[in-house]
């Protein structure tokens, strides 16, 4: 069961660990503490053998490493290897279009029949024809060159493949408008192609909407928020507000420093990116209007990077604080390989809770329920929780409806300790 996925949360896969006392580790035994697994995941590499492979896996270990993840996680095997795959363990393949490699092959042929998901790699959507095989040529192409222009944004889809991170793409942008508008709309529409679902005010909010609710709802379902702090923006009431949000929700951000601002130290999750007036046509910023596309094209990189590391540390921060209430209660508490945790009560079967990062939806409960309730040695209760700080109040009562009808239930951060502590009563 890869329940990293299905909870949405993207962490890293670690022994399942008692920690129902006080441990050298900390107050909780924390997971950055504890040991990690290795889990199997197979790559298959085909197609062109030209530089984009040593791109790809280099990439691939990044972000294992970001991850927490073991670097022999992923195996990535050639064209003579693949056949050979251990066909119990997720794979998915490549194919490094380049001219010369359009002939269709048996591989190929079979890994679409056995319903494997293969991504067509092209230097350009408008070589698809001159650069990949007939038999791939039905399945959307991603770009990469052989500069890694794009690695980024396939090792992301490698992982989302795996249920390593979650397949939703959540991004806002903070922003002034008198100052930086044509940059905030340039950055939407790039990562909109990019295929992330991108949160900006002018575009994202319908009318007769409470705006600042809104805001906060789509805040706390965001991977990544991207801050850019122009001249002036530090002062402004409501960008200020939204800082405060992110650092309260433990939501990574992406800082663009404009051209002539500084750090600043009270942004506790930012990642910070110096803008310079190079980074401008003719050096002259102007609102962003005439940014550079290899600028633009260098910061979508980086919000692809930082993404991981967000979704584990919030994924983190669940787990961790899940712990610490079950510690609190007198309950025992072990986190499981799948990155769920088993709950071990004395007069009922133990509970089995799922950690989800984000707004919990009706598609994602009926994934968890689907993946880890025929898993349980016992028939017990199964929850999920999430951090519920922000999210819009129609949408916590219908989370509750929801529990009325589902055969799981969940359970906001905010009011863990409460309902443990009904538990074994």
């Amino acid at each position: 069961m890869h329940l990293a996925f299905v909870a949405q949360c993207g962490a890293s896969t670690v022994r399942g660990r008692s920690v129902d006392s006080e441990a050298s580790t900390g107050r909780c035994g924390r997971l950055a503490n504890m040991t990690v697994a290795a889990a199997h995941y197979q790559v298959m590499l085909l197609g062109s053998q030209d530089e984009r492979r040593g791109l790809l896996l280099d990439g691939v270990a990044a972000r294992l490493a970001e991850l927490g993840l073991p670097g022999g996680a992923i195996r990535f095997l050639s064209v003579s290897e693949a056949p050979a795959r251990n066909r119990r363990l997720p794979a998915i393949a490549v194919f490094l279009g380049a001219p010369g490699q359009t002939n269709d092959t048996a591989l190929v042929r079979e890994l679409i029949e056995d319903s494997l998901v293969v991504v067509p790699v092209v230097s350009s959507v408008i070589y698809v024809q001159d650069e990949i095989p007939p038999q791939l040529r039905h399945i959307n192409a991603l770009e990469m060159t052989r500069a890694g222009v794009g690695v980024e944004r396939l090792v992301s889809l490698i992982f989302e493949a795996f249920r390593l991170l979650r397949r939703e793409r959540k991004l806002f942008i903070s922003y002034r408008r008198d100052d930086a508008q044509p940059l905030a709309e340039r950055l939407y529409d790039e990562l909109d192609r990019r295929g992330f679902d991108v949160f900006i005010d002018v575009r994202s909010v319908p009318p007769a909407v409470d705006f600042q609710s809104e805001l906060w709802h789509r805040m706390s379902d965001s991977d990544v928020v991207i801050l850019i702090d122009t001249p002036g923006f530090r002062e402004s009431r409501w960008t200020t507000a939204e800082l405060a949000q992110a650092n309260l929700t433990n939501i990574q951000i992406l800082h663009l420093l404009w051209p002539g601002q500084s750090e600043d130290s009270t942004s506790a999750f930012s990642r910070f990116l110096q803008l310079q007036r190079s980074d401008f046509v003719l050096g002259f910023p102007r609102r962003g209007r005439w940014v550079r596309s290899e600028t633009v094209g260098r910061i979508c990189a980086e919000v692809e990077r930082l993404r991981a590391r967000a979704i584990a540390a919030r994924h983190r921060y669940l787990i961790d604080n899940f712990c610490d209430a079950c510690r609190d209660s007198g309950l025992s508490v072990r986190v499981q390989p799948e990155q769920w945790m088993s709950v071990y009560l004395s007069k009922r079967p133990p509970l089995a809770v799922v950690p989800a990062v984000g707004v919990p939806t009706s598609e994602r409960l009926n994934a968890i329920a689907d993946a880890i309730m025929p898993g349980l040695s016992t028939p017990g209760e199964c929850w999920v929780i999430y951090d519920n700080r922000g999210i819009l109040d129609r949408w916590l009562n219908h989370l509750d409806w929801l529990d009325q009808h589902l055969p799981i239930r969940t359970v906001r951060m905010s009011n863990v300790a409460n309902v443990l502590r009904t538990l074994d009563s």
